[in-house]
């Protein structure tokens, strides 16, 4: 399948190299894949993000899965149209690690194509994507159920 002209991988890219959220800067995780309805963020793990009992944290984890709730919209409908902001955030720790974590999504063009039509048709409203967390050896150590609200580009909040 052809990439989508819409769709700038540098600028998603850039956006995520140049974040301006200190703490998610400060966390090292990168963009390892963009593409079309695809990316795969990493976050390298550090003393940054290690607990009390030496094992990655919590909050860690919750970074790199929210992260990609954006990334992953960019990259399937454009950061053009809609400015995604978090709802609600459920995230279930299914294991620990002391490994680098990854989350790599993808959609089908059917799943994009039913997840986004609700909010085309009103111009705005709820995703609900679920995006699972690993370490680097592929292991699940959390999954986020994670709610975003598209609104329109250029949309004032408040």
């Amino acid at each position: 399948m052809m990439e989508n002209p819409k769709i700038d991988f540098d600028m998603i890219r850039s956006k995520i190299e140049n974040i301006a959220i200190k703490y998610v800067a400060q966390s090292g995780v990168y963009l390892d894949l963009v593409e079309e309805r695809h990316a795969r963020l990493v976050m390298p793990v550090n003393d940054l993000h290690l607990n009390h009992v030496g094992i990655v944290y919590a909050g860690s984890m919750f970074v790199i899965a929210e992260l990609m709730t954006a990334v992953l919209l960019y990259c399937t409908y454009g950061t053009d149209k809609y400015v995604p902001i978090a709802v609600k955030d459920e995230i279930e720790f299914l294991k620990p690690t002391k490994k680098d974590l990854v989350v790599d999504v993808s959609l089908t063009e059917e799943e994009a194509a039913e997840m986004i039509k609700p909010v085309e048709e009103r111009g705005k409203g709820r995703i609900t994507m679920v995006l699972p967390v690993t370490d680097i050896d592929g292991l699940d150590v959390a999954r986020m159920t994670a709610t975003v609200y598209l609104m329109p580009a250029g949309q004032k909040i408040g």
